[in-house]
């Protein structure tokens, strides 16, 4: 049993617990005879007070402080006997085996037969290097490939070495151990799990590999749950290694008030490549929700299915596939599988060579957002490429080619998009002497669009269903700025100014071109001085505008530093704006925004506030403010956002929440965290919450968290989860996870059966 679970996790601890209950017997190594000792590929040195040897009974004795050391490893003991004729090495009284891991052994009698191939110790204690102990009444070697220890005890508790007759918090116990070297397992019969002496958990039998082998088959740790609508859960995956390079995962999970659900996963492993595959299937019921009414469905065949592939072609070419689709919107996140609202599939190639890049990709996706209504449009293909040359190489700049072809299809009579966008630059960068730098491009870029069942044809029959556009964009934009710094005894000032100019004619930013990536824009520090500052390419922001910002810092010599920085844009036409309301650009002077952080304490103090003010009314449009510290032992942080909505827009009404984060360790081994997120908009009230409690030690450690999600039904996500895990050293992690959700009375009379 219990095969990957252990693998995964453990190959690196389950030597330590291979060596505890079988390593004594590697005494086997060891050569008593002098034969042995005079092999020069194994020299070795026995040492003692005294030696006796018995001519008649061919017996040789070692007595007094005897010492026996070999590669590494030494044997003490008050006494060695070793009877020639019948091959027998006796050791007795205060047995100290020390392996080269500095794992010590401790025994009453080892006794070795056969040329060492079989052996007994009486009463095993061996405490490892990490502190781990082990107990056994009798250890038998029956042969190099098989030992077997009886009434053994096992804790990696350090506690029990202060106090010996004190329980640990817990230990595993087993009438019989058994190590197979051949089969590379180690068998348990009889075993149980001990919490400070009780009994916890019995197994008739219970396997693991050895960790001298990187895969095996067998049985997982199993997985445990609890849900308000399934019940309780339990499956145990089964863990099947085919061959070196291929492996698969199955396992059923059981419902107490549900179908089970099967779950597979399976992973290929190539000279250049891998591929992983996972899925599931159940056959169960939901609530979708059907024109914002909860909607019951009956029983159904669900699932979702993954595949991930990865081949390295060469140095500069690779592939892959990153797909993931499920049959419904509330799957995935009804059974836990992942909460993502949309899923992106992508099949790609990519190609890398010095400064320049290529891509080839195929994208669909699939909305699992409730009520959008919005038809995800699909990228068959979409391709990039660009072409960098090296500074200084072009009148003292470099050029630049940037190319990108895509194709948009939906489902049905809907509107399909055919794009390609060519920019051809050039850019250089300058110090003047007395300090000012400034940047310099020069760039012309032209797009051809093909677009057919246009969605503006069907409100207008003026319109044709398909057509050709293009445009030529030329661009002008230069930067400078003028950076000022004032050292001080300890500590400096910067200061900033920075202005930039861009110039480009009148574009055609009509109807005629349809807008499928630049909907969101969204004016930033970040984006002041962009040339294109719609997050895609259907919009160009046409005509002159210039930027400003001013930049300003003050930095201490101990790493401590306040800096903040703010900007405009200013368009020279007003006519003809095409961004749209709420971005920040759709007046002739752009909404103002800056930001001003703070560093203290070795970053143990942080502060970050985010504003945009109205560029003609200075009202306010948005705050963002971050704030984490650390004092004493205790831990906080904190988000506060404040959107101001704007008509015609997706967010009609203002948003305002907060979001604080509070941790502190109680002592060294308990700690307690708290976090929440409020809604201070005109619909407040509390929208998550967590509440978690941990405890850890040298041996083991509990982590229970209490999460609250205030969320529809149809949703499928839960509204309360309590997790509970729990880490035992050496042995890994266990995780269950216990769900509830609300009844939502107000909402009962909405809900229907399908």
């Amino acid at each position: 049993m219990l095969s990957r679970g252990f693998q995964n996790r453990c190959m690196y601890y389950m030597p330590h617990i291979l060596w505890t209950f079988s390593v004594i017997f590697v005494f086997g190594i060891i050569p008593i005879s002098s034969k042995a000792a005079d092999d020069n590929t194994s020299k070795s040195m026995l040492d003692a007070n005294q030696f006796i040897y018995d001519t008649e009974k061919e017996i040789v004795q070692a007595l007094g402080s005897v010492i026996l050391e070999q590669n590494g490893q030494t044997l003490e003991s008050d006494k060695i006997i070793y009877n020639v004729r019948d091959d027998i090495a006796t050791a007795e009284g205060n047995v100290v085996f020390t392996d080269s891991d500095n794992n010590k052994y401790y025994a009453d009698i080892l006794e070795l037969n056969d040329q060492m191939r079989h052996g007994v110790i009486q009463n095993l204690y061996s405490v490892l290097d990490d502190g781990s102990r082990m107990w056994a009444e009798r250890a038998i070697r029956e042969n190099p490939e098989k030992h077997v220890l009886k009434d053994a005890r096992y804790t990696p508790c350090k506690e029990c070495e202060l106090n010996p007759d004190k329980s640990p918090p817990w230990a595993l116990r087993a009438k019989q151990v058994i190590h197979d070297k051949q089969d590379a397992t180690i068998v348990y019969k009889n075993a149980t799990f001990e919490a400070w002496g009780m009994p916890v958990l019995y197994t008739p039998y219970f396997s693991h590999p050895d960790g001298t082998i990187e895969q095996k088959s067998g049985f997982l740790t199993p997985q445990f749950g609890f849900g308000s609508d399934y019940g309780f859960n339990f499956m145990m995956p089964y863990y099947w290694v085919i061959d070196p390079s291929l492996d698969v995962t199955a396992g059923l999970r059981l419902f107490s008030s549900s179908n089970p659900q099967l779950n597979l996963e399976m992973r290929k492993r190539f000279k250049n490549a891998l591929i992983t595959t996972n899925g599931s299937i159940a056959y169960s019921d939901r609530t979708d929700s059907i024109n914002g009414r909860d909607v019951y469905q009956d029983e159904e065949l669900r699932g979702h299915f993954e595949l991930d592939s990865l081949w390295n072609i060469n140095n500069k070419w690779r592939a892959g596939t990153e797909i993931k689709v499920t049959s419904d919107e509330q799957y995935l996140d009804q059974y836990d599988i992942d909460n993502s609202d949309i899923l992106t599939n992508r099949i790609y190639t990519e190609r890398f060579n010095n400064r320049d890049y290529a891509s080839v990709q195929l994208l669909a996706f699939q909305d699992l957002r409730l009520e959008q209504n919005v038809d995800q449009p699909n990228a068959l293909p979409l391709a990039n490429m660009s072409f960098v040359g090296a500074p200084n190489s072009v009148i003292g700049g470099r050029m630049q080619w940037d190319s990108s072809f895509l194709s948009l299809f939906r489902d049905g009579n809907q509107q399909d998009v055919n794009r390609l966008i060519s920019r051809l630059g050039w850019e250089r960068h300058d110090i003047l002497p007395f300090g000012l730098t400034s940047k310099t491009e020069l760039a012309v870029r032209g797009d051809i669009y093909y677009t057919t069942d246009r969605d503006i044809a069907k409100t207008n029959l003026t319109e044709d269903k398909e057509k050709y556009d293009s445009r030529a964009i030329p661009t002008l934009n230069y930067e400078v700025a003028y950076p000022l710094i004032k050292p001080l005894s300890r500590s400096q000032i910067k200061i900033k100014p920075k202005i930039g100019l861009t110039v480009r004619p009148d574009v055609d930013n009509d109807s005629d071109m349809p807008n499928e990536d630049s909907t969101d824009a969204q004016i930033n520090m970040g984006n002041l001085f962009d040339i294109d500052r719609f997050p895609g390419f259907d919009r160009v922001e046409d005509r002159s505008h210039v930027n400003y910002a001013l930049e300003a810092g003050y930095y201490l010599d101990n790493g401590d530093e306040l800096n903040a920085a703010i900007g405009q844009s200013y368009r020279f036409n007003d006519q003809d704006n095409p961004f749209p309301n709420g971005s920040g650009f759709e007046n002739q002077k752009s909404d103002i925004v800056g930001q001003v952080g703070a560093s203290f304490d070795n970053d143990n103090h942080n502060l970050n506030y985010r504003f945009q003010i109205d560029g003609e009314t200075f009202e306010t449009e948005r705050h963002e403010f971050y704030g984490a510290t650390i004092v004493e032992k205790i831990r906080a942080s904190a988000i506060y956002l404040f959107e101001k909505g704007s008509p015609g827009t997706e967010f009609v009404e203002s948003r305002e929440q907060i979001q604080a984060t509070l941790s502190r360790p109680i002592n060294e081994n308990w700690g307690v965290n708290l976090s929440g997120l409020y809604d201070l908009g005109e619909d407040s009230g509390l929208r998550k919450s967590r509440l978690g409690v941990s405890y850890d030690d040298d041996c083991y450690g509990v982590t229970a968290e209490l999460q609250r999600n205030l969320q529809r039904d149809a949703s499928g996500t839960s509204d309360t989860k309590l997790m509970v895990r729990l880490r035992l050293k050496n042995l890994g992690e266990f995780e269950t996870t216990a769900y509830g959700y609300d009844s939502n009375d107000d909402n009962d009379d909405e809900i229907i059966e399908q």
